[in-house]
Protein backbone atom coordinates (compact mmCIF):
# COMPACT_ATOMS: atom_id res chain seq x y z
CA UNK A 1 0.00 0.00 0.00
CA UNK A 2 1.28 3.30 -0.77
CA UNK A 3 2.35 5.41 1.97
CA UNK A 4 0.11 9.03 2.40
CA UNK A 5 3.10 11.97 2.50
CA UNK A 6 2.82 15.51 4.25
CA UNK A 7 5.24 16.38 1.67
CA UNK A 8 6.53 14.79 -1.47
CA UNK A 9 9.11 17.59 -2.14
CA UNK A 10 10.72 19.20 0.72
CA UNK A 11 13.75 20.90 -0.52
CA UNK A 12 16.84 21.42 0.99
CA UNK A 13 18.74 24.31 1.71
CA UNK A 14 22.50 22.92 1.42
CA UNK A 15 23.38 24.08 -1.79
CA UNK A 16 22.68 27.63 -0.58
CA UNK A 17 24.57 27.25 2.34
CA UNK A 18 27.40 25.57 1.04
CA UNK A 19 28.21 28.58 -1.45
CA UNK A 20 27.17 30.86 1.76
CA UNK A 21 30.41 29.22 3.50
CA UNK A 22 32.83 29.16 0.31
CA UNK A 23 32.72 32.76 0.50
CA UNK A 24 33.34 32.98 4.07
CA UNK A 25 36.96 32.75 5.54
CA UNK A 26 38.21 31.03 8.66
CA UNK A 27 36.77 33.03 11.64
CA UNK A 28 33.22 33.37 9.48
CA UNK A 29 33.97 36.76 8.19
CA UNK A 30 34.74 37.40 4.58
CA UNK A 31 37.79 40.00 3.98
CA UNK A 32 37.95 43.24 3.64
CA UNK A 33 34.15 44.21 4.09
CA UNK A 34 32.42 47.01 6.54
CA UNK A 35 29.81 46.42 9.34
CA UNK A 36 27.09 46.78 7.02
CA UNK A 37 28.03 44.02 4.86
CA UNK A 38 28.66 41.43 7.64
CA UNK A 39 25.43 42.52 8.94
CA UNK A 40 23.83 41.73 5.57
CA UNK A 41 25.63 38.76 5.64
CA UNK A 42 24.70 37.34 8.96
CA UNK A 43 20.92 37.56 8.25
CA UNK A 44 21.58 35.96 5.00
CA UNK A 45 23.08 33.09 6.84
CA UNK A 46 20.25 33.25 9.36
CA UNK A 47 17.64 33.08 6.68
CA UNK A 48 19.22 29.90 4.64
CA UNK A 49 19.76 28.32 8.22
CA UNK A 50 16.05 29.07 9.39
CA UNK A 51 15.05 27.48 5.67
CA UNK A 52 17.07 24.71 6.18
CA UNK A 53 15.47 23.62 10.11
CA UNK A 54 11.91 24.29 8.75
CA UNK A 55 12.41 21.85 5.86
CA UNK A 56 14.25 19.27 8.46
CA UNK A 57 10.72 19.52 9.83
CA UNK A 58 8.85 19.06 6.94
CA UNK A 59 11.07 16.25 6.21
CA UNK A 60 9.83 14.50 9.74
CA UNK A 61 6.69 15.06 8.80
CA UNK A 62 6.78 13.62 5.23
CA UNK A 63 8.61 10.33 6.96
CA UNK A 64 5.37 9.72 9.07
CA UNK A 65 4.34 6.13 7.36
CA UNK A 66 0.57 4.85 6.93
CA UNK A 67 -1.53 7.81 7.66
CA UNK A 68 -4.11 5.23 5.69
CA UNK A 69 -3.68 3.28 9.60
CA UNK A 70 -3.07 6.43 12.48
CA UNK A 71 -3.51 4.25 15.27
CA UNK A 72 -0.36 2.35 14.01
CA UNK A 73 1.62 5.29 13.41
CA UNK A 74 4.88 6.13 15.47
CA UNK A 75 5.87 9.73 15.42
CA UNK A 76 8.58 11.29 17.69
CA UNK A 77 7.99 15.07 18.21
CA UNK A 78 10.79 16.15 20.03
CA UNK A 79 13.06 16.26 16.30
CA UNK A 80 10.59 18.62 14.41
CA UNK A 81 9.82 20.59 17.32
CA UNK A 82 13.54 21.45 18.38
CA UNK A 83 13.91 21.98 14.48
CA UNK A 84 11.06 24.60 15.17
CA UNK A 85 12.49 26.31 17.65
CA UNK A 86 15.74 26.89 15.82
CA UNK A 87 14.17 28.45 13.10
CA UNK A 88 12.37 30.76 14.69
CA UNK A 89 15.41 32.05 16.66
CA UNK A 90 17.57 32.37 13.14
CA UNK A 91 14.53 33.90 11.34
CA UNK A 92 14.50 36.77 15.00
CA UNK A 93 18.35 36.82 13.73
CA UNK A 94 17.83 37.05 10.27
CA UNK A 95 14.94 40.08 10.84
CA UNK A 96 17.41 42.25 12.79
CA UNK A 97 20.22 41.91 10.27
CA UNK A 98 18.54 42.12 7.13
CA UNK A 99 17.48 45.46 5.45
CA UNK A 100 13.29 46.27 5.23
CA UNK A 101 13.31 44.84 1.62
CA UNK A 102 14.46 41.52 2.98
CA UNK A 103 11.53 41.57 5.55
CA UNK A 104 8.86 39.92 2.97
CA UNK A 105 11.06 37.06 2.93
CA UNK A 106 11.58 36.65 6.53
CA UNK A 107 7.65 36.61 6.86
CA UNK A 108 7.50 34.24 4.43
CA UNK A 109 9.50 31.38 6.41
CA UNK A 110 7.55 32.90 9.16
CA UNK A 111 4.40 31.90 7.99
CA UNK A 112 5.64 28.50 6.58
CA UNK A 113 7.34 28.15 10.39
CA UNK A 114 3.65 28.86 11.52
CA UNK A 115 2.42 26.09 8.98
CA UNK A 116 4.50 23.42 9.95
CA UNK A 117 4.22 24.10 13.70
CA UNK A 118 0.22 23.36 12.84
CA UNK A 119 0.89 20.42 11.19
CA UNK A 120 2.65 19.08 13.84
CA UNK A 121 0.24 19.74 16.79
CA UNK A 122 -2.20 17.84 14.79
CA UNK A 123 -0.29 14.92 13.66
CA UNK A 124 0.48 14.21 17.79
CA UNK A 125 -3.06 14.39 18.33
CA UNK A 126 -4.69 11.64 15.59
CA UNK A 127 -1.59 9.25 15.81
CA UNK A 128 -1.53 9.01 20.02
CA UNK A 129 -1.93 5.55 20.19
CA UNK A 130 -3.91 5.87 22.80
CA UNK A 131 -6.60 7.50 20.59
CA UNK A 132 -7.71 4.39 19.25
CA UNK A 133 -7.60 2.62 22.27
CA UNK A 134 -10.20 4.71 23.52
CA UNK A 135 -12.76 4.33 20.48
CA UNK A 136 -12.31 0.72 21.24
CA UNK A 137 -13.25 1.60 24.94
CA UNK A 138 -16.52 3.31 23.84
CA UNK A 139 -17.06 0.84 21.13
CA UNK A 140 -16.84 -1.63 24.06
CA UNK A 141 -19.75 0.20 26.42
CA UNK A 142 -22.21 0.18 23.85
CA UNK A 143 -22.00 -3.30 23.27
CA UNK A 144 -22.12 -4.36 26.18
CA UNK A 145 -24.52 -1.66 27.71
CA UNK A 146 -21.80 -1.35 30.78
CA UNK A 147 -19.42 1.67 32.05
CA UNK A 148 -21.54 3.77 29.70
CA UNK A 149 -20.65 6.97 31.97
CA UNK A 150 -16.86 6.16 31.75
CA UNK A 151 -16.85 6.41 28.07
CA UNK A 152 -18.65 9.26 27.92
CA UNK A 153 -16.23 11.38 30.13
CA UNK A 154 -13.18 9.44 27.77
CA UNK A 155 -14.72 10.31 24.62
CA UNK A 156 -16.00 14.17 25.53
CA UNK A 157 -12.06 14.55 26.78
CA UNK A 158 -11.04 13.52 23.05
CA UNK A 159 -13.88 14.96 21.06
CA UNK A 160 -12.30 17.94 22.65
CA UNK A 161 -8.58 17.68 21.66
CA UNK A 162 -9.71 16.84 18.24
CA UNK A 163 -11.90 20.14 17.83
CA UNK A 164 -8.67 21.69 18.94
CA UNK A 165 -6.54 20.02 16.10
CA UNK A 166 -8.90 20.71 13.31
CA UNK A 167 -8.92 23.76 14.60
CA UNK A 168 -5.36 24.01 14.38
CA UNK A 169 -5.36 22.58 10.97
CA UNK A 170 -7.49 24.85 9.59
CA UNK A 171 -5.41 27.83 11.03
CA UNK A 172 -2.29 26.05 9.13
CA UNK A 173 -4.31 25.15 5.79
CA UNK A 174 -5.25 28.95 5.72
CA UNK A 175 -1.81 30.22 5.97
CA UNK A 176 -0.73 27.66 3.74
CA UNK A 177 -3.06 29.04 1.86
CA UNK A 178 -1.88 32.36 1.40
CA UNK A 179 2.33 32.05 0.91
CA UNK A 180 3.46 32.96 -1.83
CA UNK A 181 4.26 29.99 -3.80
CA UNK A 182 7.45 31.53 -5.83
CA UNK A 183 8.80 32.95 -2.97
CA UNK A 184 8.86 30.06 -0.72
CA UNK A 185 10.41 28.26 -3.57
CA UNK A 186 12.84 30.54 -4.02
CA UNK A 187 13.89 30.77 -0.21
CA UNK A 188 13.60 27.04 0.76
CA UNK A 189 13.02 25.06 -2.26
CA UNK A 190 9.56 24.04 -1.76
CA UNK A 191 6.42 23.45 -3.85
CA UNK A 192 3.41 24.76 -2.40
CA UNK A 193 1.05 22.42 -4.68
CA UNK A 194 3.33 19.63 -2.47
CA UNK A 195 2.63 21.30 0.58
CA UNK A 196 -1.51 21.88 -0.36
CA UNK A 197 -1.29 18.75 -1.11
CA UNK A 198 0.16 16.88 2.05
CA UNK A 199 -2.07 19.52 4.31
CA UNK A 200 -4.61 18.15 2.54
CA UNK A 201 -3.98 14.58 3.40
CA UNK A 202 -3.48 15.35 7.26
CA UNK A 203 -7.09 17.26 7.48
CA UNK A 204 -8.80 14.11 5.90
CA UNK A 205 -7.89 12.40 8.97
CA UNK A 206 -8.36 14.49 11.77
CA UNK A 207 -12.11 15.60 10.28
CA UNK A 208 -12.97 12.08 10.19
CA UNK A 209 -11.51 11.29 13.80
CA UNK A 210 -13.25 14.59 15.04
CA UNK A 211 -16.47 13.26 13.23
CA UNK A 212 -16.21 9.91 14.69
CA UNK A 213 -15.47 11.68 18.02
CA UNK A 214 -18.15 14.05 17.86
CA UNK A 215 -21.11 11.31 16.76
CA UNK A 216 -20.10 9.56 19.91
CA UNK A 217 -20.04 11.91 22.14
CA UNK A 218 -23.51 12.91 21.13
CA UNK A 219 -24.51 9.37 21.65
CA UNK A 220 -23.59 8.72 24.98
CA UNK A 221 -24.51 12.05 26.25
CA UNK A 222 -27.51 12.84 28.49
CA UNK A 223 -29.32 14.04 25.22
CA UNK A 224 -28.86 10.32 23.86
CA UNK A 225 -28.09 7.36 25.57
CA UNK A 226 -29.16 8.96 29.21
CA UNK A 227 -32.51 9.82 27.69
CA UNK A 228 -32.70 6.62 26.26
CA UNK A 229 -32.15 5.35 29.90
CA UNK A 230 -34.24 8.15 30.79
CA UNK A 231 -37.36 6.87 28.88
CA UNK A 232 -36.75 3.11 30.10
CA UNK A 233 -36.76 4.06 33.70
CA UNK A 234 -40.27 6.11 32.85
CA UNK A 235 -41.51 3.24 30.67
CA UNK A 236 -40.99 1.02 34.22
CA UNK A 237 -42.91 3.33 36.10
CA UNK A 238 -45.77 3.70 33.40
CA UNK A 239 -44.83 7.40 32.87
CA UNK A 240 -45.81 7.23 29.38
CA UNK A 241 -45.57 10.42 28.08
CA UNK A 242 -42.35 11.23 29.84
CA UNK A 243 -41.24 8.38 28.37
CA UNK A 244 -42.21 8.91 25.29
CA UNK A 245 -40.59 12.66 25.09
CA UNK A 246 -37.07 11.08 26.77
CA UNK A 247 -37.12 8.17 23.63
CA UNK A 248 -37.68 11.34 20.80
CA UNK A 249 -35.22 13.40 22.49
CA UNK A 250 -32.43 10.13 22.13
CA UNK A 251 -33.82 8.91 18.73
CA UNK A 252 -33.39 12.88 17.46
CA UNK A 253 -29.79 12.52 18.76
CA UNK A 254 -28.60 9.26 17.55
CA UNK A 255 -30.47 10.61 14.19
CA UNK A 256 -27.19 13.33 14.30
CA UNK A 257 -25.04 11.73 15.31
CA UNK A 258 -25.45 9.63 12.29
CA UNK A 259 -25.18 12.90 10.27
CA UNK A 260 -22.09 13.69 11.80
CA UNK A 261 -20.44 10.24 10.73
CA UNK A 262 -21.42 10.60 6.98
CA UNK A 263 -18.64 13.78 7.56
CA UNK A 264 -16.35 11.53 8.50
CA UNK A 265 -16.71 8.44 6.24
CA UNK A 266 -16.37 11.10 3.37
CA UNK A 267 -12.71 11.96 4.54
CA UNK A 268 -12.05 8.47 6.13
CA UNK A 269 -8.47 7.16 5.13
CA UNK A 270 -8.05 3.20 5.37
CA UNK A 271 -7.59 2.79 8.95
CA UNK A 272 -10.67 4.97 10.03
CA UNK A 273 -13.31 3.41 8.18
CA UNK A 274 -13.72 0.79 9.99
CA UNK A 275 -14.58 2.58 13.18
CA UNK A 276 -16.81 4.92 11.31
CA UNK A 277 -18.70 1.91 9.94
CA UNK A 278 -18.91 0.25 13.33
CA UNK A 279 -20.26 3.65 14.86
CA UNK A 280 -22.67 4.28 12.16
CA UNK A 281 -24.20 0.45 12.84
CA UNK A 282 -24.55 1.29 16.39
CA UNK A 283 -26.24 4.04 15.98
CA UNK A 284 -28.58 3.30 13.32
CA UNK A 285 -29.62 0.36 15.82
CA UNK A 286 -29.80 3.10 18.85
CA UNK A 287 -31.85 5.10 16.89
CA UNK A 288 -34.41 2.36 16.00
CA UNK A 289 -34.08 0.96 19.70
CA UNK A 290 -35.21 4.38 20.17
CA UNK A 291 -37.93 4.79 18.15
CA UNK A 292 -39.75 0.99 19.11
CA UNK A 293 -39.67 2.28 22.53
CA UNK A 294 -41.13 6.07 21.95
CA UNK A 295 -43.77 3.57 19.94
CA UNK A 296 -44.40 1.77 22.69
CA UNK A 297 -44.60 4.55 25.25
CA UNK A 298 -47.35 6.58 22.98
CA UNK A 299 -49.85 2.83 22.64
CA UNK A 300 -49.11 1.78 26.10
CA UNK A 301 -52.27 3.34 27.71
CA UNK A 302 -54.59 1.88 25.39
CA UNK A 303 -52.89 -1.34 23.84
CA UNK A 304 -50.79 -2.99 25.86
CA UNK A 305 -50.12 -5.88 23.81
CA UNK A 306 -49.03 -3.32 20.98
CA UNK A 307 -46.66 -1.56 23.54
CA UNK A 308 -45.17 -5.47 24.14
CA UNK A 309 -44.56 -6.05 20.45
CA UNK A 310 -42.60 -2.80 20.38
CA UNK A 311 -40.99 -2.75 23.59
CA UNK A 312 -39.12 -6.78 22.21
CA UNK A 313 -38.24 -5.10 18.80
CA UNK A 314 -36.50 -2.38 20.59
CA UNK A 315 -34.88 -4.55 23.21
CA UNK A 316 -34.20 -6.74 20.01
CA UNK A 317 -32.51 -3.45 18.49
CA UNK A 318 -30.49 -2.67 21.45
CA UNK A 319 -29.12 -6.46 21.42
CA UNK A 320 -28.18 -5.80 17.57
CA UNK A 321 -25.48 -2.74 18.83
CA UNK A 322 -23.29 -5.72 20.05
CA UNK A 323 -23.15 -7.24 17.07
CA UNK A 324 -22.17 -4.69 14.97
CA UNK A 325 -17.96 -6.01 15.30
CA UNK A 326 -18.84 -9.36 14.62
Amino acid sequence: MNRRQYLVRAGSTAGVLATAAGCLDGDGESPETDEGDAGSRTGERALDRAAGRLNATAQSLDEVEGLENPGEVEFDPEGPQADLSAARDYLETAESELSGDRQRDVETLRSYADALEGLVAVTITVTDEGLTDDIDTVTTALETEDDIEEANETVGDRHAELAEAHGRWDEADTTIQGLDGDRLDELANVDLADLEEGAATLGDVVTSFEALAGAYDATLDEEGYGALERGRAHMEDRAYEEARTAFETAESTFSGAREDLETGRETAPEGVTGYVETADCQTRHLRRAAGEFGEAAAVAADDPLAAKRRQDDGEAALDAVGECTE
